[in-house]
């Protein structure tokens, strides 16, 4: 424990491994688990939260605190987090309003400076949000996502696999998997064709995805039409995962601009 500097104030009942770091004017509260290998900087505040090993969290996160939601009645919720994650400035994760089911970060996701996470959000692993974003709660982000700056998100959206959402972007609905977001309402621009070929999907898979974007947003044909006609064609995983996302949906689906010149305001 000699790795927690004096001035930290960490609660007797936490658990952190001995080889944890913790900066200066730290907060760690009551019943916190903190791992292996963590590096804590300095005026952290980590409350109700279990976090694993190698996360790195900068200076001024605030972490498991209260959810702002006024239903909320001090419920021992939680803020659980992988390992990996790069967490930096000022950053806010608000624990769950749900007792079953805390808010939760995957592994290797790095949030920046200023951006929120809220209540009851679920993050996959491999995520990117960027400077000045607010998730609302109930969002659920799936692995390799990544969303640009000064966005904000309806709650209850989801933003799929690998999506890409543009800066300044407001999402009101949920991204489909693979696809490019954009717009002071988002709707769909094409396909986040770099992060598809970052992530190493071969041309044959990136041919079905396009294909798929095609079919479900662009061809005018109703949406359950479009989903029953890929999937009798016994289609890839990746496919198979726009589809099932598209049924899934609840707050229906961002749909595609009608040209590259449509504004944003029609």
């Amino acid at each position: 424990m000699n790795k927690i500097h004096p001035t930290a104030v960490v609660d007797p009942s936490a658990k952190i491994d001995p080889s944890t770091e913790i900066g200066p004017y730290t907060v760690i509260g009551e019943g916190v688990i903190i791992g292996k290998n963590n590096k804590i900087g300095p005026f952290c505040v980590i409350e109700n939260t279990t976090m694993g090993d190698n996360n790195h969290l900068i200076a001024s996160a605030f972490i498991g605190v209260k959810p702002q939601d006024l239903s909320y009645r001090d419920e021992p919720t939680r803020v659980t987090m992988g390992n990996g994650n790069q967490i930096r400035e000022c950053v806010t994760i608000h624990r769950s309003t749900d007792v079953d089911c805390p808010t939760s970060i995957g592994n290797n996701c790095l949030l920046m400076a200023n951006s929120h996470v809220a209540h009851d959000c679920h993050l996959g692993n491999n995520i990117i949000v960027a400077n000045s974003t607010g998730i609302a709660g109930h969002v659920i982000v799936e692995d390799r996502a990544v969303i640009s700056g000064l966005i904000g998100i309806h709650q209850f959206s989801r933003i799929g696999t690998m999506a890409m959402v543009s800066g300044g972007s407001m999402v009101h609905q949920d991204v489909a998997p693979y696809c490019i977001a954009q717009g002071e309402r988002a709707r769909l621009v094409g396909l986040n064709l770099v992060g598809l070929r970052r992530n190493g999907l071969s041309r044959e898979t990136i041919s079905a995805i396009k294909n798929a974007f095609k079919t479900l947003f662009r061809s005018g044909k109703l949406l359950a039409d479009a989903m029953a006609e890929l999937e009798a064609t016994h289609p890839c995983a990746e496919v198979q995962h726009m589809i099932d996302f598209c049924k899934n949906s609840k707050r229906g689906l961002v749909a595609a601009k009608r040209s590259m010149r449509e504004n944003d305001d029609e």
